[in-house]
This record gives structure tokens, sequence and C-alpha cells, in this order.
């Protein structure tokens, strides 16, 4: 008998359309198989019959095949001996292979889908987990701290208005100010409302910060769009640079803004800005000043017409800021060497003073001797609602809030002990405050997080005197009561990134300022005041006349000290070119305008 090799290669398996390599079996359903193939799919399929899912198979029920004994190997089928049905062939086997590899990318294509959206949704649990427990790890670190401080849990609203509690009691201590002999770093600003003891000042209130954070983002676009303007080429600059000598280096105009009976000496002269909420704002410029004699003035640059005189501070006017908020009213900051915060109101048209109306005013750190170094009306206040930030000098960044008729501490961010601020400002979004120390370290308090974002260190230890922070939003310039340089520092890499050491005929600067464009600097000392180019530091577009010698004190052969300088204008770029500088100094009463008709 032939052998089973021989005999096979009469059949096709069912399975694979081909000639079994080995021995051919029969399955019960009648289908041809090759035994290797069929009993490997059994394996894989657990026993079922290929061909009828219906029924179990299993080796016994093959029957084996085998051919005739005759050893002469019969011919090849006709579809396989000529080259057209071969040709045939090798197409059809050829488009099953594409068809199965097609089926093949599909179901891939699925299962990497199906892949990826597991591997997302695993991310996404893995980032839920972790934010769980980094927040069930800060409450048990609050709580923990808060207990090692021999504190209890706080007492509901109905036991605190009763017998006031032990946290009521220590919240006052938080917000109200405390004796003398009580340590400093326990000492706190208070509220003008009883209630706000059991308030936490710690952080701006939500609403609060999503206003300044809506204002910030109308802001940081027109920055931008400063930005793109401020751009110049080389004739451009040498053009404006010219233009600007030409507009500031004219005759000065003097304006005495307060009684000539009043003490003479202007403290600080601070641009009243309008708001970006507000379309238009009719067209004038003002700016408010304060000094000696205890005022705050309000002047109509524009129109050379003083608007108001506030009036009521217990002390020398230290820092005064206003904002326009509609076409009829602007709100005036003002603070003062007595610890006393005033937010006025003030009719723009010409009203008289009878019609400033003092919307509230608050002490920082009672009986502590706090005094306000700088004030700055916030860019999202409107008439119904207005924001006031306040460094105080004991290291302190103070947040005010005027709504409902009511105005009242929100926000109290102290420093590190020991550290005491001598200057501060805002930055021209609004959500950065630039705070300066006696020690000569600038502090950048990012008010979104209510933490310090870096320190910047500088000015040899001296005291700074003065911030200024560029409308780019990138620059920021301080100067130092010592014998240091103009510091420029970048914002983007928290770095030093210029110095500017003063001409001889400045003196001490004291004052600084960028123009509307940032695309110039103004510095003012004892002396006179220099205009010089962003960028290029050390050039000197503008050398502005010398101050009169005057008083300072009971020293009459001191000169006066720059109480404040402001640009005024839109900038080079804007408004026609108009652009001008104004100047008031300790120990004088004018203040000086240049650009000014």
């Amino acid at each position: 008998m032939a052998s089973n090799s021989n005999a096979s290669q009469t059949f096709t398996c069912a399975l694979t359309g081909l000639t079994p390599l080995t021995d051919a079996v029969v399955t019960p359903s009648g289908y041809i198989c090759s035994r290797k193939l069929l009993l490997t799919k059994l394996s894989e399929n657990g026993g079922m019959d290929p061909f009828d899912t219906s029924r179990t198979l299993d080796e016994n029920t093959l029957v084996d095949l085998t051919s005739s004994n005759s050893a002469v190997a019969p011919p090849r089928p006709p579809t396989a001996t000529s080259l057209p049905s071969l040709l045939t062939q090798i197409s059809t086997e050829f488009d099953t292979v594409l068809l199965e590899l097609y089926d093949t990318r599909k179901s891939l294509e699925e299962t990497r889908r199906e892949l990826s959206s597991a591997l997302y949704q695993n991310d996404a649990a893995v980032r839920v987990v972790a934010r769980l427990v980094r927040e069930r790890d800060e409450a048990r670190g609050a709580l923990e701290e808060f207990l090692a401080k021999g504190g209890v849990a706080p007492p509901t609203s109905a036991a605190a208005a009763t017998d006031g509690g032990e946290g009521a009691k220590r919240s006052e201590k938080r917000a109200a100010p405390v004796e003398e002999d009580a340590p400093p770093s326990s000492k706190k600003p208070r509220s003008n409302n009883d209630a706000a003891v059991a308030e936490d000042l710690s952080k701006i209130p939500q609403d609060t910060l999503n206003t300044m954070t809506s204002t910030w983002e109308i802001l940081s676009k027109n920055r931008r769009t400063i930005a793109k303007k401020s751009k110049r080429s080389k004739e451009q600059i040498a053009e404006q640079d010219k233009l600007l000598a030409e507009k500031l280096n004219g005759e000065e105009k003097k304006v005495n803004l307060g009684k000539s009976t009043a003490k003479a000496g202007v403290l600080c002269v601070a641009k009243i800005s309008t708001s970006c909420h507000l379309n238009g704002g009719g067209g004038d410029e003002y700016i408010v000043s304060g000094g000696h004699d205890k005022q705050a003035i309000v002047y109509n640059v524009t129109s050379g017409q003083i608007v108001a005189t506030l009036s009521g501070a217990g002390g020398d006017v230290t820092a005064v800021s206003g904002m326009v908020v509609t076409d009829k009213v602007m709100l005036i900051g003002t603070g003062s060497s007595d610890g006393l915060v005033r937010l006025y109101s003030v009719p723009i048209a010409s009203g008289g003073d009878d019609e400033v109306q003092l919307l509230g005013s608050e002490q920082l750190g009672k009986g502590e001797g706090v005094v306000p170094v700088s004030v700055v009306v916030h860019f999202s206040s409107t008439a119904e609602s207005a924001t006031v930030i306040v460094g105080g000098s004991d290291g302190s960044v103070n947040v005010f809030k005027f709504s409902e008729s009511r105005f009242k501490l929100i926000t109290y961010l102290k420093s590190e002990d020991g550290i005491n601020f001598s200057s501060g400002c805002i930055h021209p979004d609004g959500l950065i405050y630039a705070a300066g120390t006696t020690t000569g370290k600038l502090l950048i308090y990012d008010l979104k997080t209510q933490a310090v974002a870096g320190t910047l260190e500088g000015h040899d230890g001296s005291p700074i005197n003065c911030i200024s922070v560029s409308e780019n939003g990138y620059h920021v310039a301080t100067s130092s009561s010592g014998d240091s340089p103009i510091h420029i520092w970048d914002l983007r890499k928290l770095k030093l990134s210029a110095t500017i050491t003063p001409p001889s005929d400045v003196g001490t600067v004291a004052s600084l300022a960028f123009d509307p464009m940032g695309l110039y600097l103004a510095y003012s000392g004892e002396e006179s005041t220099k205009v010089c180019v962003v960028k290029d530091w050390d050039r000197v577009v503008s050398s502005l006349s010398k101050t009169k010698t005057g008083t300072k004190g009971n020293n009459s052969q001191a000169a006066p000290t720059c109480g404040g300088v402001v640009w005024g204008g839109k900038g080079l770029e804007e408004d026609g070119g108009k652009v001008w500088i104004a100047a008031g100094c300790d120990g004088e009463k004018p203040i000086r305008f240049w650009g000014v008709e």
C-alpha cells in the first residue's frame, strides 16, 4: 500500500484550501482536513467542530483517509495546469491576504483606541487620588498646627454671638489691635466693623479675587497691544527722542495747589488713571498730590483748575492714588502719617468741596505707629464697589473693600518678622504687588495666591524709597535712599538686568516713573529730573531744569527732596504725541510741569 503522504496529496484541506502535507482525516460533518491542523484547531476552540459548532469533536471520531495502492501519482487538477489558471489562483489568494490584512489593521486600530481611552481614565483617576491625598494631608497639617497652638473647634455662630468663644477671641487677636506690650508678630490692624474680627483675613475673598482676575484679563490684553506699538526702528527711535526733548525742554510751568498759608512740601504725586471698564473718560487728565499741609489736592491738568481739596488727615499725607470710575465720579485713596487710610468720592464736574464724599477711613495697626507707604485704588474699582491695596511700614499688605456703604479691611498679609516696608507699587495688570523693604529687598507678591512669588536683593542693604513698573509689565525700576544706583529688574527672570548711575547734578534719586508706552524712564533727585531710554539706560534724552533750592524741615541749607514724578498724556505713539511730566518736592509749594502749555 502506498504511503499516506502520497495518498494525502490527492485531497484538499477544508481549513487551508491547500493539499495536506501530512495525514488527512474526515470529520463527522464530512470535511477533509489535515490531521495536524485539525487537532491544533480543536485544542484552541475547546474541542468544538470548526464546521459545525453545535457538536463536539475529538480525535477518536476522525476517519483516516488513504489513497489507492497505485504508486502512480494522479495528475494535478486542471485548474493548476495552465498559466492563466495559476495567475487567477495567485490573484485570488493575494486579494484574500489583502482583505485579511485590512481586517487585522482595523482590529489593531480599535484596540489602540480602547487602550488609549483606558490610559486616559487611569491617568485622571491617579490625579484625582493625588489631589485628594494632598488636600487630606494639608487639612491634617492645618489641624495639627491649630491644635498645637492650643486651639479648639470654632464655635457656632449662635455661641459666638452669646459668649464670644475662644475661637472668636483668637480671631480678634489676629484682626484687632493689641496692647503695646504684646509681641510684634501678634499685632494686627483692626477692622471698623465688629463682625470683621471673626473673618479670615489671610485670603482675599473669592468674589473680590474673581473681579480682580477679570480686570487682569482686560489689562493684560491692553498691555500686549502697547508692547506691539512700542517696537521701533532706529530711525523712529531717533525721531521720537528728538520730539520728546522738544516737548519737555521748554519752559516749565509752576502751579501752587495749596493755600498760601499752607506748610510747604509735596510728599507724593500720582497720576489719576481711568478705569478700563470706562469707555472714554472725558479726555481730561488729573493728578492728585499730598504733603505737609495734611491735605490731598485733585488738579485738572487739562483745564488748569483745582477739582477738590481733601482734608481730614491727622498727619502728613504720604501716599495718594486715584481712579476715574464714571464720567462724573473719581475715587481718591490717601494714606497719612497718623496711620489712617481714607477713600473719597470726588465729582469730576466743578461742584466744590461740599460735594466730596468720604466713603470711609481705616486705621493701620492703631497704636503701633504703622504708616502707609503706598496706597493703590485697584483697577477693578467701580463707584459701587472699590478695592484699595495699601502697603504698611510694618511689612504688611492690606486689602480694603468699599461696598454696600462700608469700608473695611478684608485681607491682611504679613511678611516675615523683622521686615519693614519703605515703598510699594502695583503691576499694570493688577495682580502683582511689589514692596520695597528697609533692607534693600524687593518682595514680589502674587495677589492671586496671596504669597511671595520672588525676593530680589540689592541696593547694598539701603532702604528702597521708590518703585515703578513699566507698562510693558517686564521692567521694574527701584531707587534707594543710599548711594546705590538705580536698579532695573526683569520680572520674567526675577533677576537684575541693568543699573543706572545718575549724573552728579541729580542728587539722591527719590522718585521714578516709566512713560505710558514703556519707552522712557524719568528719575528725579534733589536737584533735577532726567529722562533716559529704556534698554539704553545710560542715554539721557532730556534733562529738566534744576529745582530751586528750598528748605526741608528746619534745615534751611538742605535741598528739597523729590516727592514724586509722574508722566501724562498717552505717549508719543498716541494722541498726536502728547506727553508731559509733573514733579513735586518736599520743601517747595508748587508742582512743576514740563510739556504742559
